[in-house]
Formats: structure tokens, sequence, C-alpha cells
């Protein structure tokens, strides 16, 4: 049964408030007195879904055709559901409103439904064996909403959710065929797991909006655990306490949706693609907020048209190269992993990492793509523990010795995983994974983290970070990047040791297009990594750099300075021609992608005569697909004559 609220004793009394709710709603919402034909029924909620503004189509170009009508009847009742109780400013008639819809729901399943999208809807409940329960679970979280505005803890959240999110991922297994008893329970699972996600980054983005609606889906115990109040969200200022408030949450909302990517594998492929979108769609916004730095009280963060377009072509690309989706292909032969696996906190651990080396590596991602699975999931795994690292000691919301403490707490916690002590950190579990796995020693990792403290010990006085001569910088760029590249040779498999050191100058020429790219940001870093000797050759102040102006362009002096560096890079470009052929043929054309498109990234800096401080030179997004194109054919071909 659907709960109720309490009926008016007088009826006259539920009829005005009825005709109140009405008042506050689209003309187009109203019980019409003869029930439509099928046809229009189904040319209402198509229309519906058209016009009616959310974060992605509804129904995407994915979908089949037959199964189009039937996500439009499933939106059609959900959006008219939300609205009811979201846009009737009197709580009593929405409630009222809500009763109404809920006995239309009833009639519908006895065969007497009289509004369009219930006309509509019987026809997909009938053709695919849906349950009343989600639909009417649905409308137990709008009631919810005109009386609980706030939750006390994230359980609690997480209980509302299973009413206000959940049901929609059941209906779509329904409408799909993929809720049989042989499935159900287990992709229900992973479908609360991706709802629950999408409604948590749905609150997050709306939080001001939602707050001036009188409701805070923040949990109340995180709040006061960050040390946030009403008055700050009011106030609209994102205070440093709500920026880390919020960053609890996105990483929280973030798990969710990893441990919901596995579904994506075990569906049809036509289904596989919309839930792709749907989960890319989910963590761009998380994405966008993070890229606000948290601050979602002075404008609410949102997806532009052009990252709906790039997110739908990686979802499209899909449909061609199935390893191109987020969630694991294979689940029960390989569980995604590429190679055998019982373990699904394992299979867990790596999509993890996959889901942060998409979300932040912007140049090396599309070389892992050229890579054999499971040296993919490994180097996915070296990209996250680095990630990880780097954040920890680049926060600098964070005081210096807090960073450090963390840091030095987060080293000593891989180090016990390392030895085979418990642990519930994905990255730590993948990365230890791929270590006994391809022989990676130790001592490498180690190298990697102390690049990373290099940052912290020239933060530590008020002087800038600088290096006298290119020796010393040589020696920050062989561990920050150097050690990477001998790390990812493991990885990909070699035999000759002349790689090694054909590795660590292919590390050093990154590294330098890095600090090419980055001379305005690491400026405002208090940071010059450019060496000393080579500013005084060239006559450049330290100063100059520091403080140039942002809407100016480079002067001469400074273009002959960066040009210098870029002849330096240059140099070690050349030496990868020698280190393709030492790599496992089946890896080389990942080696070709990733050096490829970090020079690419060089030539466009030289293209823009050294313009790094009027905008941020980078490859466009076309360029990069261009050159990964050319990689899989590679792979392809390789695999084909091996």
């Amino acid at each position: 049964m659907i709960p109720t609220a309490t009926q008016p004793e007088n009826q006259a009394s539920s009829d005005e408030l009825i005709a109140r709710g009405w008042a506050a709603l689209p003309a187009a919402y109203r019980i019409p007195d003869v029930a439509p034909m099928l046809a229009q029924a189904r040319d209402y909620c198509r229309h519906l879904a058209e016009t009616h503004y959310e974060n992605f189509h509804v129904a995407t170009w994915f979908l089949p055709k037959a199964l189009q009508p039937h996500f439009y009847s499933i939106y059609a009742y959900c959006r008219i559901s939300d609205d009811l109780g979201d846009e009737v400013p009197d709580k009593s008639a929405a409630l009222a409103l809500l009763d109404l819809w809920g006995r239309e729901l009833d009639e519908c399943y006895e065969g007497r439904a009289r509004h369009p999208v219930f006309v509509a809807l019987a026809e997909t409940i009938r053709a695919c064996s849906i349950p009343k329960e989600p639909f009417a679970d649905l409308l137990v979280a709008f009631r919810q909403d005109q009386t609980v505005t706030r939750y006390a803890t994230m359980g609690d959240m997480l209980g509302y959710c299973r009413y206000s999110a959940n049901p929609v991922g059941r209906l779509v297994l329904y409408a799909c065929g993929e809720a049989g008893p042989e499935v159900s329970e287990e992709n229900f699972r992973l479908s609360d797991a991706t709802c629950s996600a999408l409604q948590l980054a749905n609150f997050w983005q709306d939080v001001s909006v939602d707050f001036f609606k009188g409701r805070v889906y923040i949990p109340q115990e995180d709040m006061r655990r960050f040390g946030v109040s009403d008055e700050i969200i009011a106030n609209g200022v994102a205070t440093p306490e709500f920026r880390a408030l919020m960053r609890h949450q996105v990483e929280f909302a973030r798990s969710l949706f990893t441990q919901g990517l596995p579904l994506i594998g075990k569906v049809n492929r036509d289904l596989a693609l919309d839930l792709d979108l749907f989960s890319r769609g989910g963590l761009e916004i998380l994405r966008a907020i993070e890229r606000r730095d948290y601050d979602v009280l002075s404008a609410r963060p949102a997806i532009s048209k052009l990252t709906k377009l790039s997110l739908a072509a990686r979802a499209l690309a899909g449909k061609a190269l199935p390893f191109l989706r987020l969630g694991p292909q294979s689940p029960g032969r390989f569980l995604g992993l590429g190679f055998p696996s019982r373990d699904p906190a394992l299979v867990l651990a790596y999509t993890a990492c996959r889901a942060i080396a998409r979300r932040e590596a912007k140049n090396f991602y599309y070389a892992f793509l050229a890579l054999p699975l499971p040296r993919r999931n490994a180097i996915c795994a070296i990209y996250a523990f680095m990630r990880q690292a780097d954040d920890l000691a680049d926060d600098e919301s964070i005081p210096l010795n807090e960073r450090r403490r963390r840091l030095d707490e987060w080293l000593a916690a891989w180090r016990d995983a390392a030895q085979g002590s418990a642990t519930t950190d994905p990255v730590f579990l993948a990365v230890r994974d791929a270590t006994q796995r391809f022989e990676i020693p130790l001592k490498l990792l180690d190298e990697l983290v102390a690049g990373v403290t290099l940052d912290l010990d020239h933060a530590a006085g008020d002087a800038p970070e600088t290096y006298a001569t290119f020796e010393e910088l040589y020696r920050y760029c062989y561990l920050v990047a150097s050690v990477v590249g001998l790390v990812c040779i493991r990885i990909f498999g070699y035999r000759d040791l002349r790689a090694e050191k054909l590795a660590e100058e292919t590390g050093i020429a990154f590294q330098l297009t890095n600090i090419l790219r980055d001379v305005a940001e690491d400026a405002a870093r208090n940071r010059v990594y450019l060496p000393l000797k080579n500013l005084a050759h060239h006559g450049v102040s330290l100063n100059a750099l520091l403080h140039h102006p942002a809407a100016a362009p480079p002067t001469p002096a400074e273009r002959e300075l960066f040009a210098a560096i870029a002849r330096l890079a240059e140099h070690y470009y050349g030496r990868t021609r020698f280190l393709l052929p030492l790599i496992d043929p089946a890896s080389r054309p990942a080696l070709w992608v990733l050096v490829s498109i970090y020079h690419a990234l060089l030539k466009r800096i030289e293209r823009a005569k050294y313009d790094v401080f009027t905008r941020r030179v980078s490859v466009p997004l076309w360029q990069k697909l261009s050159i990964l194109s050319v990689g899989l054919v590679w792979t392809a071909w390789a695999r084909i004559f091996d």
C-alpha cells in the first residue's frame, strides 16, 4: 500500500487543496475527464521529457527505439511526481496532490488510467512486467520532502535515497529486461549505488537552491564535524570549513559511483551505454564542484553543453570500443581486471583507480587505453597512488605542518599495506596487487613520495621555490617524473637494461614540458622551476616571473628563455625513439601515444610563441583522440599478427 497523508474530514476542503495545488502547476499536468488515446499519451510523455531541463537526455541516442516510449513514460511519471511535491508552495496542497497521484497509480494498475502519463505507463507496466512498488516508493520520498528538511546522518540520507532515487534505477532495469529473477538482486544493489550517487551529486550541486527552499541535505553530523552552520550557507561564502565539508561529501558520492560501476559490464550493450553516460554525467558534476574548489554557494556548478557532447561522444565510442566504457566489461570471467580474480574488493579497487585516472590524468589516460587490460589497470593504480600523494601535499587550505603529518600517516599506512596488513583503501589494494604482479620495487614508490615532499620542503619558508642549475632541476624532475617512467616500463615490459636510462630521460622530457606549460600557475604559488642560471643567462629576473601580469604576453627575453628550455625538452624527446623498440611489443602503442601527446603539447607551446601567461596551452580533445586512434589501430594490428 502507498502511505498517504491524513485526509481532511471535509471532502470539499480536500478539493480546495487539490485545486490550489493544480493552480501552481502547468495546466497540462491536470487529470483530464476523458483518457487520451495511447498515441496521444506517448506524445505527451515524449514532449515532457524533451522540453524539461535535465543534466542529460532521458532517452539517449543509444537506446533502441522500442525502449524509448517506456523511458519517456517512466520519466514523465517521475517528473510530475517530483513537481507535485516540489513546485507547490502550500505543503498541505502538495500532500493532497500526491495522495491523488497515488490513487491514480492504483487505478493505473486496475486498468482505469485517465491521465496521459498513466495511459502510457500502463503499456510500459504490461510490456516490462513492472511491479507497483518502485512507483509507490517514489511517492514516499516526495511526501517526506513536505515534512522532513534535515537528515541527522549519512545513513539517514541514504535511507531517503532508497525512496527518492533508487526506484528510478530499478524501473530502468525492468524496462530494459535486466531485472529477471536470476539477476535482480545483484543488479538492484549496483543500480542503487549509482542512483544514490547521482542523487547526492545533485544535492551537492544545489546546496544553495535547496537551502532557500528550507532544506539541507548535508548530514547534520557532518556539518557539526566540520564546523559549518546554517549561517555560513545563508551568507553564501564558502569558508575553508565549508570547502572541507564539501570535499568530504564529494568523495563519498564518488565512492558510491565506484561501487555501482560494475553494473555497466553486467547488462546488455544498449543499456550499458546509457548507464555509462549517466555515470559520466554524475562524476562530471562532482568534477565541476571540484573545479570551483568546492564553492557551491556563490554559483551553481553546471555541466556545459560542450562537456555533455564530449561525454556523449566518449560513451558512443564505447559502443564500438567496449574497453572505453567506465565499468568492467566481462565481470563474469575476468571481473574487469584482465586476469582471473574472485576478490570483489580487488575488482572495486581497480575500478576506483581507473575512475581517478580517467578524471585526473588528462594526457596520460589516453595512452593507458592502448594498453592490454591488465597493464592498463596496473598503470591506473600507480597513477591513483601518485594522485593521492600529490593531493595531500598540495592542499594549500591545510597548514603545512598538518599536510606533513597527513602525508607521513598516509605513507606509513601504505607501507603497512604493502607488507600485507589489512587495508580498506582501494588505491592501496590495487597498488599492492600491481607491485606484486609486475615486480615493481617498493623503493621506486618511496622515491615517488620523496618527489612530492620536495615541494613541501620548499614551502616551509617565505622564499620562492627555485633551482640554481639544470643539474638541480634534473634531480627534481627525476623524482617527480623519471621515477614514474621507471615504474611504467616495468608494467610495459622490457628486457634490455638500456630501457631504464631511456625511461628516465623520457620522464625529463615530460616534466620540462609541464614546467613550461605551468610557468604562470607555478609563479602564483611562489614557485619558479626554471633554473636561476638560465634566467640570468637570458636576462630575466626571478621577480619578473613571479609577478608577471596575467594579461601580458612574455617579453622577448622570456620567450628566449622558454625556447632554450623547449630545446632541452626536444633533445630528450629525441631519445624516446631508442626506448620504443626495447619495450614489449604489446605496450609499444601506449608508449607511442603517451610520447606523441606530450610532444604535441610542447609543439603547441612553441606555436603559441611561448605565451603561457595569457592562457593555459593544452592539446585539444580531437588531437588526443586522433593520436589515440593511431595507437589503437597499431594495437589491433599487432594482436592480429602476433
